[in-house]
């Protein structure tokens, strides 16, 4: 039987602008992680800061050890 193990990245987003930065940053992690063996299973945002817009991106990652 597989043993697999799972970790989490935080996202964290300043505001409600989805600008290149941000999507050049979270690529940057995507790659990092693929490289290394993991598989994204699922995603979720969560407002952190209504008045302000503020959310946060969760990356929930799994690989066989």
């Amino acid at each position: 039987m597989a043993k697999l193990e799972n970790d989490l990245d935080i996202y964290y987003a300043v505001g409600n602008a989805n600008t290149q930065r941000q999507e050049n940053e979270i690529e940057a992690i995507m790659k990092k992680r693929n490289s290394a063996g993991w598989k994204l299973i699922s995603t979720s945002t969560a407002i952190v800061d209504t008045k302000n817009q503020f959310s946060n991106l969760y990356l929930f990652w799994e690989k066989n050890q």
